[in-house]
């Protein structure tokens, strides 16, 4: 299975904008400056916590390039009283300057507009298998679901060239007389640094309504922690393994495994491609794995696995949070969902046009 959408390049334009934003926030906003705050951050944390708005500009303008429009990203910054409610795209910018409001600020609240879609916009790592969308967020028209990937330094692109120059590496340099032995080479060799080359790239997983997103997603209520499928791995042998009670495991015709274990936990549905139904025999379930033999080869989550004894692990997501969410593989989400993407590019279009005709 291959991805849809491709990766965008995030510039160094983007960092300078968003990091911006992220300053007029960090000033404007009291809270986080309040010691009884459990929120409380110097800016470096606090770029990291809303560094993620960045996918909404870089995103919708990649989709949306050579259009007489453009999306309006939530770019006000609130007092403390205010209602957490704006959609995460308020709107459109047409190239006249023409604002198409899709919701509106009313005394600390805001008001969707009739007839006009509401977009949630949510990012996670590359290395993040799991996605989600707490419950009382499922109030949206579009869930525009995007993935991250960025340099550990990224922020160095667009520090000020005096930051790199060589007579800090100079004045930092240590004195061999502090060493007394360093046998196990735990010292490291210092080395002149630059600015990060690449900042990192965003990609559009896929953008789907809330019906597709409620028929791909688990629900765990408060407390739940689902198992999720964490990796695969094929065994020399079978001893120990034998189920004498002829267990198959239930494939559906596109490849998608619902699977239910004997301890009642929640699982949370994974792909395995390569097989007819019939041939996936069960030899062992563990809360945290599950042993399977099969005469072809497999692709199980994307992960290709040889003929022979295969070994599936499960991992728990730990949940202690107050809230219900909906949860999903995010292999799952993206290869078996009906992304709508183009559907919602179309209606964005017909607004548009409406308001210019």
């Amino acid at each position: 299975m291959t991805t849809k959408h491709p990766e965008i390049p995030i510039t160094k334009n983007d960092l300078r904008k968003i990091i911006y934003f992220i300053l007029m926030k960090f000033r404007g906003d009291s809270l986080h400056r309040q010691g009884t705050s459990a929120k409380r951050d110097l800016i470096g944390g606090y770029i990291e916590r809303w560094f993620n708005k960045i996918a909404e500009s870089v995103i919708f303008d990649s989709l949306l390039r050579g259009k007489d429009y453009k999306v309006v990203p939530d770019y006000f910054v609130y007092g403390n009283d205010s209602d957490k409610n704006a959609p995460d795209i308020l709107g459109l910018e047409t190239k006249e300057g023409k604002i198409i409001p899709f919701a509106k600020y009313n005394n600390g609240t805001w008001a969707d507009m009739p007839d006009m879609p509401r977009v949630e916009v949510k990012v996670v790592r590359k290395d993040q298998t799991l996605l989600g969308v707490r419950e009382p967020q499922m109030i949206d028209d579009y869930y525009a679901f995007i993935e991250s990937d960025l340099e550990g330094d990224y922020l160095s692109a667009i520090f000020e060239d005096e930051v790199f120059q060589d007579k800090f590496f100079e004045e930092l340099a240590m004195e061999n007389d502090f060493i007394q032995s360093d046998e196990g080479n735990q010292l490291v060799q210092p080395i002149k640094q630059l600015k990060a080359e690449a900042i990192g790239t965003m990609r559009l997983i896929g953008i789907y309504t809330k019906a597709e997103l409620l028929k791909n997603t688990v629900l765990c209520s408060r407390g739940v922690s689902p198992h999720y499928f964490a990796e695969v791995l094929n065994v020399e042998t079978g001893r120990g393994l034998g189920n004498t009670a002829e267990e198959y495991l239930g494939i559906s015709e596109n490849g998608l495994v619902k699977y239910e274990s004997p301890s009642g936990k929640i699982y949370l549905p994974f792909s395995i491609l390569g097989l007819k139904q019939d041939k996936v025999k069960i030899l062992k379930k563990n809360i945290g794995s599950l042993y399977i033999e099969s005469p072809d080869p497999l692709n199980i989550n994307g992960f290709e696995v040889s003929p022979g004894i295969v070994k599936l692990v499960f991992k728990e997501f730990e949940r202690s949070s107050g809230w219900s969410e909906n949860v999903a593989s995010k292999f799952v989400l993206e290869n078996y969902s009906n992304d709508d993407t183009d559907h919602l590019v179309s209606k964005l279009d017909s607004i548009a046009g409406s308001s210019l005709g």
